[in-house]
């Protein structure tokens, strides 16, 4: 006895965000699009897949099974679920003939195939598809160099294996099908050959899910050429005549392009559209002929292509996600602190500057960190292979010079390995989960230093204390340590049990950290002095005025524009004047209603806002630049909002 029943969706993210025009009627055939899942076009072509499946879980053969899991998948439903009775389900079935897939678009089909399942990758009936069709790859293209439709699957099934769209095989072999589009703007299945809808909208499909903008060139004159096959009944021509083949990747390049196949630009002169023509071929059974009268040469691929095109599914139709690693990264120059935040690390690409080779680190790793940290700091580094793994050997600018020079740690502890092969919360020690990997410049057998306060807010004239400590190697404990330079409102000494208290009589806010020659600097921490400051002024807010402190921030408010993830805004000037009788010491904070955009991306004068002050004599003003880069990870949308908060008290 067979039984179909509808599961839950598969958790995966979709490889694209389908902004669809409002729903039009089509004529005759198509209530709406996209279809749903309880459409009958839908149910029918499930049941009859379904109703197809052998005691073996296979459902047409090898290659057509997994077209149907993708399919199935597609409709939300479970693909392991898919059995006849206790036997085998489709996903066993291809778990268990993996060994049949022996080619470039084999592993494409089975990696689309194997994420739409939720299954793994790298590790699916005991082989890695991603590693076989990586290995396909010749250093500019996938497979075959004659051919180009083993790189257009090859680009989606890696996409969909959570390959990222800036690694170096994902960018050449997206150069590489941009170099053979042809003059009419559509791509055939081979170098030189003359163009065709099928291969032109697989193009699409990885052109966007690589992330060409659905409004490129490329993208726009394939739609032209796609276009201008159509016939009279709605489909795409080949070979004079439509197909449902043919019909559902049009459809779905279409669909990927951010376009409704229903829309009136896409009607042909008789007023039919590409969904029209696809519904043709359905037969009384729930299954899609490759022709009215012809069934083709899968049935089972026909109907299960025809599903996602019906649903508004493009290939891929998941993407796995790399889960990644998000650390602190802190790294401590010479004379002062480069960098201070936090990242997310997945697998990291670095180039040893000596030789020019570029290693990709599958694994999120300390040196990935501090690769992460360089784009969102916007600070350089350098390294070298010249002793076989990877070494930091330039941070800012600050090379090595005698004993010194770049070493790190993590969670204060110095690990066993590189930082190129310590993997971030997997390598011990120290154990996992890891919180901070600190790069310093110094000598081998540095100590590193911490401070802690007993109070992070304090009233004008009260006391708080500091203790700084430092982390002993050979006893693995933490000690504390004597005549170390506090750095608050002015520089203060611990004593010997490496403490020092200190009171402000100002309202003012502290950036306090600590340091002592033979020690690496500490971390900082924030102590709020009364208010704060003795006056405030907050873009797009009132400024609260005291006595003798008075300032201006102009404009009063920025708008950053249009931004993504990695997008770095255009620059922004901001003047501070001193309308006051005192000199100013101007710092800031950030209030940030944006699931932290503005506190993990907000820069002043290059730096980030956390490390800005600013010295303004009376009748001065200061410009500042002010830029904003979304961080990769963020998964906000929509209009963000925050402010920057400008704090001020007498200068010393």
């Amino acid at each position: 006895m067979k039984a179909r029943f509808n599961t839950i969706a598969v958790s995966l993210v979709a490889a694209c965000a389908l902004l669809l025009a409002p729903v039009l009627s089509t004529p005759v055939l198509a209530d709406s699009y996209p279809f749903q899942t309880t459409d009958p076009e839908v149910i029918d072509a499930l049941d009859y897949l379904y109703s197809e499946q052998d005691t073996d879980g296979a459902i047409g053969g090898f290659g057509a099974s997994a077209w149907v899991v993708i399919a199935i998948a597609a409709a939300g439903e479970d693909p392991h679920d898919w059995k006849v009775d206790d036997n085998p389900s489709i996903i066993d079935y291809l778990a268990t003939n993996a060994s049949d897939a022996d080619s470039a678009t084999d592993y494409a089909r089975m990696l689309l195939a194997i994420v739409a399942a939720s299954e793994d990758p790298n590790d699916f009936g005991g082989r890695d598809f991603v590693s076989l069709l990586e290995s396909t790859y010749d250093g500019s293209q996938i497979g075959d160099d004659t051919l180009l439709n083993d790189d257009f699957w090859g680009v989606m099934g890696l996409i969909a294996s959570g390959e990222s769209p800036s690694s170096d095989i994902i960018s050449n072999c997206v150069a590489f099908i941009l170099s053979n589009q042809n003059g009419d703007g559509g791509w055939s299945w081979g170098v030189g050959a003359g163009s065709d809808v099928d291969d032109t909208a697989a193009a699409v499909m990885a052109l966007i899910a690589a992330g060409e903008p659905p409004s490129s060139t490329a993208v726009t004159d394939a739609l032209a050429y796609i276009k201008s096959t159509q016939m009279a009944s709605g489909g795409f021509e080949s070979w004079g005549s439509t197909n449902a083949d043919t019909d559902s990747w049009g459809i779905d390049a279409i669909v990927a392009a951010e376009q409704d196949p229903t829309d009136t630009a896409w009607a042909s002169g008789s007023g039919n559209d590409s969904i029209d023509d696809l519904l043709t071929f359905r037969q009384p059974d729930g299954s899609f002929y490759w022709q009215i009268d012809n069934p083709g040469m899968s049935i089972h691929k026909t109907t299960a292509c025809a599903i996602t095109a019906l649903l508004g599914k493009p290939f891929p139709i998941a993407v796995l996600t790399p889960e990644g690693v998000t650390i602190g990264v802190r790294v401590e120059g010479q004379g002062e602190t480069v960098w201070d935040g936090s990242v997310t690390v997945t697998e990291s690409q670095i180039t040893a500057t000596n030789s020019g080779t570029t290693y990709h680190l599958e694994d999120p790793t300390a040196l990935g960190a501090l690769d992460e940290a360089s784009q969102a700091g916007d600070f350089s580094y350098e390294t070298t292979d010249e002793y076989g793994s990877l070494y930091v050997t330039s941070i800012n600018g600050e090379e090595p010079e005698g004993m010194s020079g770049w070493l790190y740690r993590v969670d204060y502890l110095s690990p066993m390995v590189g930082a190129a092969d310590f993997i971030l919360d997997e390598t011990t020690p120290p154990d996992p989960p890891h919180h901070e990997v600190l790069f310093y410049y110094g000598e081998w057998g540095e100590p590193p230093l911490k401070i802690e306060v007993d109070k992070t807010e304090v009233d004008v004239d009260e006391s708080f204390t500091a203790t700084v400590t430092y982390y002993d190697d050979a006893t693995q404990a933490w000690s504390p340590l004597d005549k170390a330079t506090v750095h608050a409102d002015q520089n203060y000494t611990t004593g010997a049990n490496g403490t020092v208290d200190i009171t402000v009589d100002t309202d003012m806010t502290l950036n306090i950290y600590a340091e002592k020659d033979g020690f690496i600097r500490s971390n900082r921490i924030t102590v709020t002095v009364g208010t704060g400051t003795g006056g405030a002024s907050e873009v797009g807010l009132t400024a609260d005025i005291m006595p003798a402190i008075s300032f201006t921030v102009d404009p009063s408010s920025i708008d950053f524009g249009e931004l993504g993830p990695r997008d770095t805004s255009d620059l922004h000037t901001i003047s501070i004047t001193n309308t006051g009788t005192w000199a100013l010491l101007i710092s800031c904070t950030v209030s940030d209603d944006a699931n932290d955009l503005y506190a993990d991306g907000l820069k002043l004068d290059e730096e980030m806002w956390d490390l800005f002050n600013a010295s303004i004599a009376r009748d001065n003003s200061q410009d500042t630049d002010v830029t904003l880069t979304v961080p990769e990870n963020y998964s906000g949308v929509g209009e963000q909002g925050g402010a920057i908060i400008f704090w001020a008290s007498e200068a010393p």
